[in-house]
């Protein structure tokens, strides 16, 4: 039996071909040395191939790992029935399986919790205004993991020769601003508060989030540890909520908008239903048909109209009108023009510390339970429970009533006009206006006499307390008089 013949390499496969009188068989294995291919070409000059004559010549190929004996018999059935064969898998043996790439994987969770373009409700309702995914972050927290790569795992060839993993590719993140490596090498921090931005293999932490247009559905709604800058409008249904302040260009409309700092805006339609929550000031030429609530100032240019408004700086409306709804702002209100000649509802309370406010309210309800219970109950009631809850309920309401806020100025400025109707609450005292008072012109809690007093316009920094001493002071010097 001749020696088989190698033949030229076409390829990095490596082929051996057997010629006998009766066939000719070609043993193809692939570059990789996977697998084993073989072609048979029967000729009837001589016998055909046997299953002793194809052992060795795969002992000549040196191939024994992984033989087929399925291919084999269908080989050598073949060969019997003088048929030729192509591209039969003889022997596979097992591929590498290379190593997984270096990662970086983010530590932190999508404010919005979205895992695609959109959120799906229980109810699944799909909601179009969750577009993107905000992953925000504050300083000295842990960003991303860097998973190292795969080693992978190793084959075996139809030579039974190991066949070795090729490794991943390590990850190398590119540092961009406000974020720092641990010192071996594994994990990304933040520097700096605000959202974890990835471009490519650049990881940074961005403070502040710009919008070129309109917040619509190709933004949707916004969660941001940082400044929130809007180019254009802000539609009806969306929200923005950001951390560290937000200005918006153009208008508002039936929105959530919330930030920790200031809020400055062109002007906002509410429709009833918008609202705004702001840690810091406000700045904006209008305000119609909205909730705020507001711990610095509010200035407004032109109008505020139908709000139901909650301040804890001072409401100040430069040039137009405050009309409609109510208002409550702890440093004092000033507008040119209050109320409206059509005699619009309108209630505006200064020196009222909204929150305690809430309380006191929320006190008086549990008291009024209270009692409500004992009275109904007086069988079966304990007395010295029903004094002791009681009592509590009072010290906590005379606790509200007795705080103390330096900012606290009880004082109305009218610059124009005061129309009737419009109901003024200052302290413990509060007054419908009977008639139309031209300005301009200060209001402010006449602890002398009682009711409200109306004075010639001082600036809105003086504290009305100031103001009401000297009135107070010259009271009891005409009364020190008048017994003299």
């Amino acid at each position: 039996m001749s020696d088989p013949i190698i033949a030229p390499a076409t390829s990095d496969a490596k082929q051996f071909e057997f010629k006998r009188p009766g066939y000719f068989l070609t043993l193809s294995i692939t570059p990789d040395t996977v697998e084993c291919k073989c072609a048979y070409k029967p000729n009837s000059a001589g016998a055909p191939m046997a299953y002793d004559d194809l052992l060795n010549y795969f002992k000549q190929a040196k191939i024994v790992e992984g033989i087929d004996n399925t291919a084999v018999s269908a080989l050598l059935t073949a060969a019997t029935s003088n048929q030729p064969v192509s591209d039969l898998v003889l022997a596979r043996g097992m591929s590498m399986i290379p190593g997984e790439d270096g990662i970086l994987q983010l530590a932190v969770e999508d404010a919005l919790n979205i895992s695609k373009s959109v959120a799906v409700d229980e109810k699944a309702n799909v909601d179009l205004r969750v577009v993107q995914q905000f992953y925000n972050v504050v300083p000295d927290q842990l960003i991303a993991r860097i998973i190292p790569p795969g080693k992978g795992t190793s084959g075996m060839s139809v030579l039974r020769t190991v066949i070795d993993a090729l490794p991943g590719k390590p990850m190398i993140p590119v540092l961009g601003t406000n974020v720092r490596i641990s010192e071996n090498g594994d994990m990304v921090y933040a520097d700096s508060e605000g959202r974890v931005a990835i471009k490519g293999a650049e990881i940074s932490v961005e403070n502040t989030y710009v919008v070129k247009g309109n917040v619509d559905f190709k933004v949707g709604n916004i969660v941001f540890n940082g400044f929130v800058e809007i180019k254009g409008d802000v539609l009806d249904d969306f929200s923005i909520k950001a951390t560290k302040g937000i200005k918006i260009q153009g208008n508002i409309g039936l929105s959530t908008i919330e930030s920790s700092g200031d809020i400055a805006f062109c002007g906002m339609s509410g429709q009833s239903k918008g609202v705004i929550r702001c840690g810091g000031s406000i700045t904006a030429n209008f305000i119609n048909d909205t909730a705020v609530y507001c711990d610095g100032d509010i200035i407004v240019e032109n109008e505020i109209r139908n709000c139901h408004i909650h301040c804890l700086g001072s409401i100040k409306i430069n040039k137009g009108v405050l009309a409609g709804g109510d208002y409550m702002a702890l440093g004092g209100i000033e507008s040119s023009t209050i109320g409206t000649v059509s005699s619009l509802h309108t209630h505006i309370a200064a020196g009222v510390h909204y929150r305690d406010q809430a309380e006191l309210t929320r006190l008086f309800n549990e008291l009024k339970v209270l009692i409500s219970n004992y009275t109904n109950n007086k069988a079966s009631a304990d007395p010295k429970e029903f004094a002791r809850c009681r009592a509590e309920i009072t010290e906590q309401v005379q606790q509200l009533r007795t705080k103390e806020y330096p900012e606290r100025n009880p004082k109305i400025n009218v610059k124009k006009t005061l129309y009737e109707k419009v109901n003024i609450t200052l302290g413990n005292i509060s007054e419908d206006n009977r008639e139309e008072r031209k300005g301009p012109l200060s209001i402010i809690e006449n602890t002398v006499e009682g009711g409200l007093r109306f004075l010639n316009l001082t600036d809105l920094q003086v504290k009305s307390a100031d103001i009401e001493r000297a009135f107070v002071q010259q009271s009891e010097l005409q009364l020190k008089s008048s017994v003299g």
